[in-house]
């Protein structure tokens, strides 16, 4: 079960808008996971985070391409899709955490996610150019990993979601997509995000567990703002118009229906 809720992790992971920490508590293996990292030293821990980050990979590079694929074909709704699933789980992340919204808190975790947002590079949704493998590239794009991980934990946000806001999610995602033996090159920067994922994951379950403890309703207020200005982020607001406002409805509707059949899961 451990191999399956990774493996589930790996799919989302890719997918803005749905949480890797989520995915987590509904498998119920939340407290198991930040209990094992947080007794790292103890070998049945060791052998149990193995597993999680053996189907974490696995569930990564299977998912890559069918995302890579939706982003060819269809980029403005595959943001609205991943838009919706944001919007649409929102009410029921309320309800399940009891949350009563400190708007101060709510407030300054919009901000921070604008602001973020106001730095972020431009990529297109597929990169067809790929930068020079140097150093400081490399130490950059470990260090979107970090981040990666360290929001993937955290119940409620997406890692994913932030790098696209970011920037850095489409080359990492076409990264995976074209992995193969005559791009076998592209294995380096892989496996760098994958080092600062996995020390992004170390800290950020370290620090959410530390204030679902001891703050834990101003935790989910922040949190809670940080998905609202996300989710209006996603949205490419720029191309609405009247000709694509019927499509572009059916795709929410989409998303819609997928968030109540993730919620009947539960």
């Amino acid at each position: 079960m451990i191999f399956f809720t990774g493996f589930l992790i790996g799919v989302v992971s890719l997918i803005p808008g749905i949480s890797g920490g989520t995915i987590l508590v509904l498998m119920k293996k939340y407290d198991i996971v930040s209990q094992a990292i947080t007794h790292f030293k103890n070998k049945e821990n060791r052998q149990l985070l193995f597993i999680l980050i053996l189907g974490i990979f696995l569930g990564t590079i299977t998912f890559a391409r069918i995302i890579e694929l939706l982003f060819y074909l269809a980029p403005n709704c595959t943001f609205i899709l991943f838009s919706g699933f944001v919007l649409f789980s929102i009410p029921d992340f309320i309800k399940s955490e009891k949350i009563k919204p400190n708007l101060f808190w709510l407030f300054l975790g919009m901000l921070i996610i604008y602001i973020l947002s106001l730095l972020s590079v431009s990529s297109p949704p597929v990169v067809v150019e790929y930068p020079k493998l140097t150093l400081l590239f490399l130490l950059l794009f470990s260090l979107s990993g970090m981040i990666d991980g360290f929001f993937t934990i955290l119940p409620g946000i997406s890692g994913s979601m932030v790098m696209m806001i970011l920037g850095p999610y489409f080359l990492y995602k076409s990264y995976l997509a074209n992995l193969n033996f005559s791009n076998f090159i592209f294995a380096i920067p892989l496996l760098c995000y994958f080092l600062g994922d996995l020390f992004g994951f170390y800290l950020g379950s370290k620090v959410s567990l530390y204030f679902l403890k001891k703050h834990r309703k101003i935790f989910m207020s922040f949190v809670l703002g940080m998905v609202l200005m996300s989710a209006f982020i996603l949205l490419p607001i720029e191309f609405f118009s009247l000709d694509n406002i019927i499509l572009y409805s059916v795709v929410l509707l989409i998303s819609f229906i997928m968030c109540q059949i993730l919620n009947l899961i539960k």
